[in-house]
């Protein structure tokens, strides 16, 4: 009998700490996109769109903006034009992938989605694409970027093409938020 009651508070133990260890967590993701015009020789010959729909996206809350001064830095270059910027807050259980969150702006021809990997190391998964609708040398080009980066808590990441760019930055919220 003694033999079964340990056994029982041993399986216990190993349920409560796998509860524990899947955690459910709030992170806000902030994402600027933006375009660039720097000269480049790369070629593209994406010409239709690849990004494969989700059938379900995360069910998300506005964050706070906490990057403006990078938007308007970026808005008085002359080589960068940032049309899109949006902070959302999803929740993400450990050692889990969060649902995408979908970035989507018709007018600049931008569609995607971002995800938050969570584990012993952050990481966001990005996958938009990109076509602009005002370049006679890009007319029905389609531009993606498809990519997972490890990502620091609080600073902001850059991701980059030669056509357009992601700046982002992910934030732990805190329960009185």
């Amino acid at each position: 009998m003694n033999k079964r009651i340990r056994i029982s508070a041993f399986l216990w133990l190993i349920f409560c700490s796998a509860w524990v260890v899947a955690e459910e967590r709030l992170f806000q993701v902030e994402v600027i996109v933006f375009d660039q015009s720097a000269p480049t020789t790369e070629l593209f010959e994406q010409t239709e769109p690849e990004i494969i729909s989700s059938a379900r996206y995360a069910r998300v809350k506005r964050g706070t903006k906490t990057i403006n001064s990078y938007y308007r830095q970026l808005d008085r270059a002359s080589n960068y034009r940032p049309f899109f910027y949006e902070s959302f807050q999803v929740s993400v259980k450990s050692n889990r992938i969060s649902l995408p969150i979908k970035i989507s702006l018709p007018s600049e021809n931008l569609e995607g989605w971002v995800k938050i990997q969570r584990g012993q190391l952050l990481h966001v998964i990005t996958d938009l694409e990109y076509s602009p609708a005002d370049s006679l040398e890009s007319e029905g080009m389609v531009y993606r970027i498809s990519e997972k980066r490890r990502v620091l808590l609080n600073e902001s990441h850059f991701l980059d093409h030669p056509f357009f760019g992601v700046l982002l930055k992910v934030s732990p919220v805190e329960a009185t938020q």
